[in-house]
Parts: C-alpha cells; sequence; structure tokens
C-alpha cells in the first residue's frame, strides 16, 4: 500500500521538480540581464556620452517596468493561469534584451531596458507562486530560496565573462541575454505543467476608483517635479512622468484588490511584508548596479567585475543556507540574524580599503542581503491563500521594486554629488536597520496557514 502511494506520487513530485528547475532558469535568465546592465555601465555610459547620474535614470527603467509588470503579472496569473503569463514574459523580456544592443541614446535605452523590466516584473510574482504551490510540505522555504538562486548564478556568470574577457564588447552581454529567453519560452510550453488555476474572484473595482486614478497621478508627478527641484534629487524631475505612475497604479492595485491583500486578517501582514521589501530591494539594486563603480572609485579597477562576482556567488550560499534554516527553524531568527549581518556588513564596507576586504565584505553583502531578499520571497506566497496568491505575491513585489527604481537614481545622484564610494555604502545602513525592524514585527504574527 505504501510502495503504491509512493508510485502514485512520484510523477506528481517529478512534475513539480521540472516546474522548479524551468522557474530557476527564467531567475538565472533575469539575474544575466540585471547583472548585465552593471557590469555594462562603466563601458555603456561614456560611449552613449551619459553622466552618471542620467545613467542611473537608465538604471532605474528597468526597476519602473518591474513594479509595473508585477502588478500586472499577478493579475493577469489569477485569471488566465499562471503559466500562459510566463511565457509570455519571458518572451518579452527577451524580445526587449536584445533591443538594448541598439541603443545609441538615452531615450532608447530608456526605452528598452522599461520593457525587459515589465517582462522581469510580470515573470516574478509567477515563478513565486508556481514554486511555492509545487513545492513539498515544510520545505517552501528552502524551494523557494534554491529557485531564486538562480539569479544571482546568472549575475555571477556575467561578472566573470567580464572579468575573464574585459575587453568584451558590453552588447554582446545582451545578446546572449536576450536570445536565451526567446529559448526558453518554447521549453516552458512543452514542459511545464499548469498548476489548478485558482477559482478567484474577480475584484471589485468601482468606477471612482478607475476616475482616482487621474487625480492621483497628477499630484504625484507635481510632488515628483517639486523634489527633483531640490539640491542632488535632479532626477526625480526628468522620470517624473514615469515615476508618478508607480504610486498610482500600485494605489489603484490595493485598492481593486483589498479583499485580497487585506481580508481575513492579512492587512498587517501584508504592511509589514512591504516595508521589509522596499528598503532590502533598495539596497540590493543600489549594489547590483553600481557595486563595480563603487569599487572603482576605491583604487581597485581592474578587480571591479570581480567583487561583483564576489556578491553574486556569495549570495547563492546566503540564499541556500537561510532558505534551509527557516525550513527547520520558522522565519524568525534566521531572517532576524540575515538582517543584523547585513547591517553589520555594510558598515564595514564602507570602512574597507584594502582590496581584500572589499572582496570578501562584498560577499557578505551578498550573502545576507540576496540570502535574506530570496527566503522572504519564498515565505511570502504562503502569507496568501492560493485564490490571493498572485495578487499577494504581486504586491509585494511591487512595493519591493519601488525600492529598487530609488536605488539606482540615489547611487548616481550620490556619485554625481562627488560624495566617496564609502559615503555611498554607508548611507544604505539605515535602511538595513529598517528591514530588520520590519522583519522582527512580521516575525511575531502567527505563522501563515496557508
Amino acid at each position: 500500500m505504501t510502495t503504491g502511494s509512493q508510485a502514485a506520487r512520484r510523477p506528481a513530485m517529478e512534475s513539480g521538480a521540472l516546474t522548479v528547475l524551468l522557474c530557476f532558469l527564467v531567475a538565472v535568465l533575469e539575474g544575466f540581464d540585471i547583472q548585465a546592465m552593471g557590469v555594462a555601465a562603466p563601458k555603456l555610459g561614456p560611449e552613449l556620452h551619459l553622466a552618471k547620474a542620467v545613467l542611473g535614470e537608465a538604471l532605474a527603467a528597468s526597476n519602473i517596468g518591474l513594479v509595473l509588470g508585477a502588478v500586472l503579472g499577478g493579475w493577469l496569473a489569477d485569471r488566465l493561469g499562471r503559466k500562459a503569463v510566463l511565457i509570455g514574459a519571458v518572451l518579452g523580456f527577451g524580445g526587449f534584451t536584445l533591443l538594448t544592443m541598439f541603443a545609441h541614446d538615452f531615450s532608447m535605452l530608456f526605452a528598452a531596458r522599461l520593457g525587459a523590466g515589465l517582462g522581469f516584473g510580470a515573470a516574478l510574482p509567477n515563478i513565486m507562486a508556481l514554486a511555492a504551490e509545487v513545492a513539498p510540505a515544510g520545505k517552501r522555504g528552502s524551494t523557494g530560496t534554491m529557485m531564486f538562486c538562480g539569479m544571482p548564478l546568472g549575475g555571477g556568470l556575467v561578472a566573470l565573462v567580464s572579468w575573464l574577457n574585459p575587453h568584451l564588447d558590453w552588447r554582446h552581454l545582451f545578446l546572449i541575454g536576450g536570445l536565451a529567453p526567446l529559448l526558453l519560452a518554447p521549453l516552458i510550453l512543452v514542459l511545464m505543467k499548469e498548476t489548478a488555476r485558482p477559482a478567484s474572484s474577480p475584484a471589485k473595482s468601482a468606477a471612482w476608483t478607475w476616475l482616482g486614478l487621474v487625480p492621483l497621478y497628477g499630484l504625484s508627478y507635481l510632488a515628483l517635479t517639486w523634489l527633483g527641484g531640490l539640491p542632488g534629487l535632479g532626477s526625480l524631475r526628468g522620470l517624473a512622468p514615469w515615476l508618478a505612475t508607480l504610486p498610482t497604479v500600485i494605489i489603484a492595485y490595493m485598492v481593486v484588490n483589498r479583499a485580497a491583500l487585506f481580508g481575513e486578517r492579512r492587512a498587517l501582514p501584508s504592511l509589514l511584508l512591504w516595508l521589509v521589501f522596499l528598503p532590502t530591494l533598495l539596497i540590493l539594486y543600489l549594489v547590483l548596479n553600481w557595486l563595480p563603480t563603487l569599487v572603482i572609485a576605491k583604487g581597485f579597477a581592474p578587480q571591479a567585475s570581480l567583487a561583483s562576482a564576489c556578491f553574486n556567488l556569495a549570495s547563492v550560499v546566503g540564499a541556500l543556507i537561510l532558505g534551509r534554516l527557516v525550513d527547520r527553524f520558522g522565519l524568525r531568527w534566521p531572517m532576524i540574524a540575515g538582517y543584523v549581518g547585513l547591517t553589520a556588513s555594510l558598515m564595514l564596507l564602507a570602512r574597507a580599503d584594502g582590496l581584500a576586504a572589499v572582496l570578501a565584505l562584498s560577499g557578505a553583502v551578498g550573502f545576507f542581503v540576496l540570502g535574506a531578499n530570496y527566503a522572504l520571497y519564498g515565505a511570502a506566497a504562503s502569507y496568501y491563500p492560493a485564490e490571493a496568491r498572485g495578487r499577494g505575491s504581486g504586491a509585494a513585489v511591487a512595493w519591493g521594486r519601488m525600492g529598487a527604481v530609488v536605488g539606482p537614481l540615489v547611487g548616481g545622484q550620490l556619485l554625481q554629488a562627488g560624495d566617496s564610494a564609502g559615503s555611498v555604502v554607508a548611507a544604505m545602513t539605515p535602511l538595513a536597520l529598517t528591514a530588520l525592524v520590519g522583519i522582527v514585527l512580521l516575525t511575531l504574527l502567527e505563522p501563515p496557514r496557508h
């Protein structure tokens, strides 16, 4: 009887493992593309005659798309199915990554990165939800982090290729990063089995919700334009038409999907998840996009790509360890330890002078920030029932990506203003402390039962 039961479960287990593998490959390609932009930035900026602050705007473009894509991808997946939306997202970011090769000015670069970001954002809540749905009982944390390890592995691959061949044309990175998703999409179509589509009830959206978008966008635009006039915040003025869409879309999304996000005592977990995601991804994307430039500013130009490789590869180890610890001991202590370690690593990296210390601490920051972030990705989906999981995951990703938009902009503005590399890193410490407070409060709540 037991043997028969095990035999019956084997096909489902194999199908689940294949789904996680395909999601892992999507994550590898996302990580490859994101890090490719950071590695290409020191060459791409001078070639296109972009100042650091303007380059920061281009780096932020994909993250603007990520916010919008996460909201749209989660919403569509709960209606059309996760597999179909994932295939469309992969084709989208592959095509726009190829277009990045042909960018000859800021406008074209911004448009290509924005389109790629839409695809990335639409893919993220779906691979999060798919991994959570096929994970064996008690292994959601490690399954999610193993799947998301693909992102730093993809990023580490870019950094290592660039380090081994420092004269590589930056366009070749985007050629690889664009063709690979176009080859992966047919494999997802053929090999991935659709998980049971949740019987989600349509979000109730009164007409006033959509009419309210117009004044909300206007207020956001005016606020960003005013902030853009302040010293050191000039990038906000130029990006105001795009940035104003982010709070507009997210707030409207929250109103339309309020039952999924806030119903059945989910309001506090949702708010705390967003509080942790936002500063975590701000730190992550500031480091991902500007670490090579920061290392060059410390006087180690030949080793800039090696520092990125240390960051990405150490983060794989961190994600695997934290994911396993979360499965064994619960979310609280492993995540608290992760954010304490992140805070300490940032403080030490800000003061590091020697090459060995810079490389080691770059790895430590990657270990803790990506390890904690991916463990949180794995746990976030479990705070929502199946019928709301896509929308809940999408909202968490969207708030996190708000931080990811701000990170490259802040880095570019600080460097343009002449701040030292140490000052830029030190500025991230209060953000790590904010995330630490959020994770402490989140883990004090009753564990989710979904």
